[in-house]
């Protein structure tokens, strides 16, 4: 668990800057769960695996920057309604957290929240499989890899944790490891493997 008090003050509250940058825009729900005081776990989404664009991945609730958006967190917001059929109105947003570059030219934005709902989400089945609620705990506990992303310079590696619920892995797991390295404890080591498959996720942990 972690304090909100213990990181909270640390976020940026700028949240109108646009990034500087060519690269496609998007900004994303960072929603986290728990009591009043503390944080428990992450709120995630299962992509509906007929999806054209990272079918049936772990991800948050987000989406692409529309020309109707002022900023990306109305961006993120509508994106979090449109998803998780629940209304903005249940979420804290707490701060943002630093940008993500992808490797597919996308710019991530995510933006820490605080859930305050019941939990009972009317999810759009067209791009949500499941909710997914993910306890702090299995961060720690579960096994985590990492491989050498072909083909990039060395020491450049992707992050994957295999969790009960599937494979946590790409731009969603590096930003909650740049969460959890910056705001919490967490000083785990990646068991570095070989990459088993020749395309994206790059490693299935079962085949190890």
């Amino acid at each position: 668990m972690l304090p909100y008090q213990s990181f909270v003050n640390q976020l940026s509250r700028d949240f109108d800057a646009i990034p500087d940058t060519s690269e496609t825009k998007s900004g994303v729900i960072f929603p986290l769960f728990g009591s009043k005081e503390t944080a428990e776990g992450i709120i995630l989404t299962e992509r509906a695996k007929h999806l054209k664009s990272h079918p049936g991945q772990i991800s948050f609730p987000g989406g692409v920057m529309e020309t109707s958006d002022p900023n990306l967190l109305v961006t993120a917001l509508r994106e979090w309604e449109e998803e998780m059929g629940v209304e903005r109105t249940a979420l804290d947003i707490l701060g943002k957290l630093q940008g993500l570059h992808t490797r597919t030219g996308f710019h991530i934005t995510p933006f820490l929240a605080k859930y305050d709902g019941d939990f009972t989400f009317s999810q759009n089945k067209d791009e949500v499989e499941r909710i997914i609620l993910l306890p702090f705990s299995d961060l720690w506990t579960r096994p985590f890899y990492a491989i050498q992303i072909p083909g990039r310079e060395p020491n450049h590696f992707a992050y994957y944790f295999d969790l009960p619920d599937g494979l946590l892995w790409g731009a969603t797991c590096e930003m909650i490891l740049r969460f959890l390295k910056e705001h919490s404890p967490f000083d785990r080591s990646p068991q570095i493997v070989q990459p088993n498959l020749t395309k994206p996720p790059y490693l299935d942990p079962k085949s190890l």
